[in-house]
């Protein structure tokens, strides 16, 4: 065999060993981020409250819903199409064709700074579709190769989410929801963006509807 030849067999096999390897690993890296997540949804609850933080703690929303156990009057009433079912709560009249358990926002308080900052009724109490899912894992408890993994999954459940703006005068809440005015589970996602000073904008984006 030539000495070229013998040189060039030599330095080519570990070559192909490592690819091999690191095609492995990666198969596994997956594998295992795969069952991890499964074991996170299993520890996966719908639940009607909560309190919500941005990444660095300075905003904080505590937000409800409506729940089965709340008193809410309901009556028939004539609409324009005939006879249909008024819900009140709290004096207040829901969102027409919804029912009091859809999603139905009864508390939005929000605090920048721990300073609440009012957000008017009108900005939150005449849609529904809202949902709250929270995972009882506890962070301290998930491998360090995993960490990345778990916030990208916590960033998919269904939550209210607050990001503070680069120049810290500009919060934002986004929500994503189910579209009530659609069918199929459609989604729309909320958001309101809050001035320091109090000022309130909200958004309402809903892509087009397949169905």
């Amino acid at each position: 065999m030539k000495r070229r030849s013998f040189f060039t067999i030599v330095s080519l096999a570990p070559l192909g060993l490592g690819s091999v390897a690191t095609t492995q690993e990666l198969e596994d890296s997956a594998t295992k981020r795969d069952k991890a997540r499964s074991q996170w949804q299993e520890h996966e609850e719908k639940v009607y409250s909560g309190t919500f933080k941005s990444g660095e703690g300075r905003l904080r929303l505590e937000v409800e819903l409506i729940d089965e156990k709340d008193k809410v009057k309901e009556e028939t009433i004539l609409g324009p199409d005939g006879e249909e079912t008024r819900y009140t709560f709290g004096g207040e009249i829901l969102p027409r064709w919804l029912r009091p358990t859809d999603g139905i926002i009864k508390r939005f308080r929000f605090f920048w700074d721990e300073k609440e900052i009012p957000v008017g009724k009108r900005f939150w109490n005449d849609f529904g579709g809202c949902h709250i899912d929270l995972c009882k894992v506890d962070p301290k408890t998930i491998a360090h190769d995993l960490i990345a993994d778990f916030k990208d999954y916590q960033n998919d459940l269904k939550a209210p989410k607050l990001i503070l703006s680069a120049d810290g005068g500009t919060a934002l809440i986004e929500w994503v929801i189910i579209d009530t005015d659609a069918c199929c589970g459609h989604r729309a996602t909320m958001r309101w963006m809050i001035s320091r000073s109090g000022h309130v904008m909200r958004h309402r984006h809903t892509t087009p509807n397949p169905c």
